[in-house]
């Protein structure tokens, strides 16, 4: 069995990102939506083998109520094409697995800072996502940078290596960090890593091309 590891959200060769969370409101739901999940993405990238897609990495939070997917591709312009032609039918499966899940919106991301604490390396799949929602541009490269300041400056006990991102409108901010105990980042969620499906280009990912990991 591989065992699971979190993505590498500063690989160089990750052009962007995309970040989604759902609704779907219990723990039921939210195991058999991630199973859904993974499976399409597993098999849309066996079927087309988009060369630019690196890894999709599916998170389910702890209190039951959400799945949180983070794609990461190469290039931006193939991962909107890819979006654009495969994504309703994609979801479309999904749904008729699981009807009614509520989906706020997707955000693609720039990474903006990464900052790395004294002492980082503890094993964990357990992660942290906080948001700044939309705003004026100028509002979320400013939120970015005053986050990583204070995440330089006091990091949260138990937080890994962080990694603070910009929407690509730079209209939103997202701060996504490992943890490996209970912390109090305000307006943050605790989600843990359920699975992951990886790109068809050798070494991609340690699970190898077109291959996966789940905890399902």
């Amino acid at each position: 069995m591989t065992t699971l590891q979190l993505p590498d959200l500063a690989r160089p060769d990750a052009g962007t990102t995309l970040i989604s969370e759902w609704i779907v409101d219990t723990p039921d739901r939210q195991r058999r939506a991630g199973r859904a999940l993974l499976e399409e993405w597993g098999e849309l990238s066996a079927r087309f083998r988009p060369e630019a897609f690196l890894r999709l990495s599916c998170f389910a939070s702890a209190d039951g109520r959400v799945l949180l997917s983070v794609a990461q591709w190469a290039d931006d312009d193939a991962l909107l094409a890819f979006v654009r032609e495969h994504r309703a039918e994609m979801v479309g499966s999904i749904d008729r697995e699981v009807p009614g899940i509520r989906r706020p919106g997707l955000i693609r991301c720039r990474l903006a800072h990464t900052v790395v604490p004294d002492g980082v390396g503890a094993d964990t799949t357990d992660v942290i996502v906080a948001r700044a929602e939309s705003g004026p541009a100028s509002d979320a490269v400013r939120w970015a940078e005053a986050t990583a300041d204070r995440l330089r400056a006091s990091p949260p006990a138990g937080a890994g290596t962080a990694h603070v991102f910009v929407s690509g409108d730079s209209t939103r901010g997202l701060l996504y960090a490992p943890v490996t105990q209970a912390n109090d980042v305000a307006g943050a969620r605790l989600y843990r890593l359920l699975g992951a499906v990886t790109g068809p280009s050798p070494g991609t990912d340690d699970t190898g091309p077109s291959g996966g990991s789940s905890a399902f």
